[in-house]
């Protein structure tokens, strides 16, 4: 847009230089043109010229230079504006303008180093062994180009990784010419590219979907793997550096433990608590070993997770919050063993530990994915957590971030359990009570009651001996379903309850009794959601390796929360109603229902909504306490405080010292006659 004036008149001209007839511009980028009626006007460019287009400046991304000191020139939004790679680099750098107008960060990763780009074609062509010598130059000359290099490009670390692993596949065929050295040379090598330096570049790699470290991690593993299968004997040996912590040997022993504490008490890695410890059961002969520690590679993988045979984004439901171990046992047949790894965490403030590893093979992905097969949390704390596997390759712990510290799971685990207990036994007093005066209490209420304190009475005996059985993931599933179904049946009932109170304070005239309608119903409609959730997932998500119950992480959660907030609304609803049809009637028969069925409603799990905000420890350990110790409140309201319960037991009593009289004198008489 351009702003015009003749001395006089001001114009705004949205055109292009090229579609006005300009005469002159000067050095300030004013020209002059021909105006209305043959007059000359002094035209300026309100926004940024981009070539010959005057463009409004709110849409244009500024001039900047970047890191690496290219000059990326005004482009407007929505454009991805390439550049030549200068100096010794070859191919392209990228940066795309958003539609705010501000720069996204560069692109570099089609930009390699003439000199590596070198190095990458002598590695094409390894052949036989008499090219054993050139593996060793093509090491060291890549080891002196990376070494303290701030000037490398993301697209030099790629192709990097990808040399390495070339040289990791020659080597595995050409295993006999491998020495100390040649290890020492390729993990001096790994630890350059590992470098912090490197650390936003690695990341720019995950940003644009390249893979991060996994390429470069893949290659140590296969490199170290054809160094172990050479060596006889049992040996030990670690390659310390600053970024990774390699150790590797052969041993006979049932038990082995890395990283030796004494060879790595110099090295970063004796500030972790971080272990791994092969348990052989079942192995003959010598056992060979390679593990291998990195400092700062957890936030440099691709963020997928496979949950229940699926890939999913992370979307912040987890991180890694470990450092990254690979372990590996070659040269001997152990059809029996686990690997028990004591992961140190990174950052407190993380919960539901998830013992992970890396599946570089995972269905639907191109670099893999993180994964749980074949992997039991045996212990978690506020520091670390300990997780046992039954295989061997990459492994971390990954755990949910912000959630409820750990030190309050215990706490939280006792009073629920205590509540529970608790709940248990004064719903079974309840039961008995109503049995005993049944012909003095029952009623379409009562009747409701029973069903409601029976479903709940299952429901926490189900709860506290299989929630945690995780052991055996058919079961699980199996005691996840039955759950799912038993707490859809208590909400059912808590909704039946809510309709007999409405019904009893605003319907004067009842038509006859719905109880024999609505109590099959609360059984039958929370089969039919259970049957149909677990039918279209074929049960997954119904359970996991923490507890036997539906996945937060999956939609599959949905079929609790849904039916059970519409219950919750309801009785709201409901509430509200009998509140005010009590205050406009002058009714406190109504109000006193409201103290009476509270506990029935399930307007408790509205403290649930502020348990998951994780700040608000307070509000978990209030919901844990209110409905764990639901069975205790029904007691106290339907039994000790009901004034039908007490008359009815009034009654009872005076049937009893009815009955006694008349069995006294029953024998009184007896005797008399007998006289």
């Amino acid at each position: 847009m351009f702003n015009c004036s003749n001395g006089n008149k001001h114009y705004q001209l949205l055109q292009s230089i090229d579609n006005i007839n300009s005469r002159f511009l000067n050095t300030e980028g004013i020209f002059v043109v021909d105006g209305p009626n043959n007059g000359d006007l002094d035209c300026s460019c309100v926004g940024g010229w981009i070539g010959a287009k005057c463009i409004d400046s709110s849409n244009l991304c500024e001039e900047n230079v970047d890191n690496f000191n290219t000059i990326w020139s005004i482009t407007s939004q929505n454009t991805l504006s390439t550049f030549a790679c200068t100096g010794e680099y070859m191919g392209h750098a990228s940066r795309y303008c958003s539609s705010d107008g501000k720069w996204e960060e560069p692109n570099y990763s089609n930009c390699i180093s003439n000199s590596i780009q070198h190095l990458k074609s002598k590695t094409k062509l390894l052949a036989g062994a008499s090219d054993y010598s050139n593996v060793t130059i093509i090491l060291e000359d890549l080891e002196n180009k990376t070494r303290d290099n701030n000037e490398l490009r993301s697209g030099d670390l790629l192709t990097s990784s990808a040399i390495l692993n070339d040289i990791a596949k020659y080597v595995t065929e050409h295993k006999d010419k491998l020495t100390s050295d040649h290890l020492e040379i390729f993990v001096s090598l790994c630890n350059n590219l590992l470098d912090d330096i490197n650390y936003q570049r690695w990341n720019e790699l995950i940003v644009q979907g390249s893979g991060g470290v996994t390429s470069l991690v893949r290659a140590v593993s296969e490199y170290i793997k054809a160094f172990t299968d050479v060596m006889d004997g049992e040996f030990s040996l670690v390659v310390a550096k600053q970024n990774v912590v390699i150790q590797i040997g052969m041993a006979s022993s049932d038990e082995i433990i890395v990283p030796d504490r004494l060879k790595t008490s110099d090295s970063w890695i004796s500030e972790s608590q971080t272990e791994i410890t092969l348990k052989k059961n079942t192995c003959s002969g010598l056992t060979g070993y390679s593990s291998t520690f990195y400092r700062s590679i957890s936030r440099l993988f691709p963020k997928y997770l496979i949950q229940d045979g699926n890939v999913k984004s992370f979307n912040g439901s987890y991180d890694v919050n470990s450092i990254i171990t690979d372990f590996t046992i070659h040269g001997t047949s152990c059809s029996d063993y686990s690997v028990i790894i004591k992961f140190d965490h990174l950052l407190d403030n993380f919960s539901m530990p998830f013992c992970g590893h890396w599946n570089f093979s995972a269905l639907n992905t191109v670099y893999g994915a993180w994964s749980s097969f074949g992997s039991r949390l045996v212990d978690a704390a506020e520091s670390y957590t300990i997780c046992e596997y039954n295989h061997t390759t990459n492994f971390a712990i990954l755990t949910s971030p912000g959630k409820t510290p750990s030190s309050h799971y215990f706490p939280l685990s006792v009073i629920s359990a205590i509540g529970c207990g608790v709940s248990i036994l004064f719903l079974a007093l309840t039961i008995l009570i109503h049995i005993v005066l049944w012909r003095y209490v029952r009623n379409d209420r009562t009747k409701t009651l029973m069903n409601l304190c029976v479903a709940l009475v299952l429901s926490y005996v189900i709860f506290l001996a299989g929630i945690a059985r995780t052991e055996n993931k058919v079961v699980c599933s199996a005691i996840a379903v039955v759950l799912h179904y038993l707490f859809l049946t208590d909400f059912a009932l808590m909704l039946a309850q809510g309709i007999m109170v409405v019904r009893m304070v605003v319907v004067i005239f009842h038509k006859g009794s719905i109880v024999n309608k609505l109590i099959p119903a609360c059984w039958i409609v929370p089969a039919v959601i259970v049957g149909i959730s677990a039918g279209a997932t074929r049960l997954k998500g119904y359970g996991n390796q923490q507890f036997c119950w539906l996945t937060l992480e999956s939609n599959l959660i949905w079929a609790f929360i849904g039916p059970a907030l519409l219950v919750i609304l309801i009785n709201l609803i409901i509430i509200i109603i009998t509140i005010l049809t009590s205050i406009l009637n002058f009714h406190l028969t109504g109000l006193k229902s409201i103290c009476v069925i509270l506990p029935l409603f399930g307007v408790t799990w509205v403290l649930g909504a502020f348990s998951l905000n994780d700040d608000l420890v307070i509000f978990q350990y209030l919901f844990a306490i209110c409905n764990s110790l639901q069975g205790l409140f029904i007691c106290v309201f339907h039994c000790c405080l009901n004034e039908q319960v007490r008359l009815g037991y009034s009654h009872y009593q005076r049937r009893r010292h009815a009955s006694r009289m008349a069995s006294k004198l029953s024998t009184e008489s007896t005797k008399y006659v007998s006289i």
